[in-house]
């Protein structure tokens, strides 16, 4: 259990004790255990209490467990719950749940009412996750993996050649070896991968330095420079993100995006800097994303992009945006929160 698990519900006056505790903390584990995408979005509409795309009662029985079900409130505190044991070092969700909690947030626009603070713990998570995905592999195998064969096995083997036949005493020898071959590759599996996945890494910061150091924007054609600032919170998010290969991606986002010339831009609104977005851009920015990766509530910024192409540029999208993401009109970022914010959700719709 979560050493602030039981300080999270005390909020809730339900006069529980460690047996209830215990089983609630039980059911949050089945659900991480199993959690896809699709439940990571639930989680965050609950927890962030926007209206939840599907009904939850199939995932209010899951956190029932061997007692009644939770109340619209406790069932927001549990999903909280949830999503901090996602972003679990170990769990394999731990990157994108983080991602989509920073991203639900979109630059702490979205209060959240929780006794958890969520935002900053997922803020810490793609940190360390960051930073840890770019370490060197070591190269320190540790204990080397034993490849003699077992005395006791081939000497069963051998017996049962001579008593038996020699057909049953081959298989039984191989099965032995087989056994020790195995053990091999699935050390050698596993190293592999861990290199594959530093060299993918190497491969995209080497694309962002040269993106960086060129400071020549592909999706406008022209230097950094030349792009119209208001374009370039947006412009320079989508291309960032473009080059990032792995969930969170690189750990100096911010810095990046101040080399690249995003403080230029004015302060502005969300819907200011989509509806400044020329149409012909939208193709490029929206081209190679699947429509069910984008969401009302963890990709707004994406959503509301999606709204303008859909209705080719004009500006009566915005209304509907607002009501369906739960966020006023006039939501105001500054030019390096909106393109942190905004390169989040390319990169959890383009790899979550």
């Amino acid at each position: 259990m979560h050493e602030n698990f039981s300080e999270w519900y005390e909020g809730l006056s339900l006069g529980q004790d460690d047996s209830y505790l215990e089983s609630r903390w039980a059911a949050v584990e089945s659900v991480v255990e199993d959690a896809t995408k699709e439940t990571l979005e639930e989680l965050v509409r609950l927890a962030f209490r926007t209206k939840p795309a599907n009904d939850v009662a199939e995932l209010r029985a899951k956190f029932a467990g061997e007692i009644a079900p939770p109340g619209d409130e406790e069932l927001a505190v549990l999903a909280g719950a949830a999503l901090v044991w996602a972003m679990h070092p170990d769990d394999d969700n731990s990157a994108l749940a983080a991602a989509m909690i920073a991203t639900a947030s979109c630059g702490g626009l979205r209060e959240l009412k929780l006794p958890i603070d969520l935002v900053s713990m997922s803020t810490e998570t793609n940190r360390e996750l960051s930073e840890a995905a770019r370490r060197r592999p070591s190269l320190d195998v540790g204990k080397a993996v034993a490849t003699a064969l077992d005395k006791t096995e081939v000497a069963n083997a051998i017996k049962q050649t001579n008593e038996v036949n020699a057909g049953t005493g081959l298989q039984a020898l191989v099965v032995t070896i087989n056994k020790a071959l195995g053990t091999v590759a699935k050390r050698q599996a596993a190293v592999e991968a861990e290199f594959e996945r530093y060299t993918k890494l190497q491969d995209e910061e080497l694309d962002i330095l040269w993106w960086l150091h060129g400071g020549y924007s592909t999706d406008f054609q022209n230097d950094f420079a030349e792009v119209p600032a208001p374009l370039r919170p947006l412009g320079f998010a989508r291309e960032l993100a473009s080059l990032t290969t792995v969930l969170p991606g690189p750990t100096a986002v911010s810095a990046l995006f101040t080399r690249a010339g995003v403080p230029a831009a004015p302060v502005q609104t969300i819907v200011a800097a989509v509806q400044d977005m020329p149409v012909a851009w939208l193709d490029i920015a929206l081209g190679d994303l699947k429509k069910d990766s984008i969401s009302a509530i963890t990709t707004p910024i994406l959503f509301a992009l999606l709204r303008r192409k859909e209705l080719d540029g004009d500006q009566g999208w915005v209304a509907a945006w607002s009501k369906l993401t739960a966020m006023a009109e006039s939501a105001t970022l500054e030019s390096l929160p909106l393109a942190e914010a905004a390169y989040r959700e390319f990169v959890v719709a383009r790899l979550g």
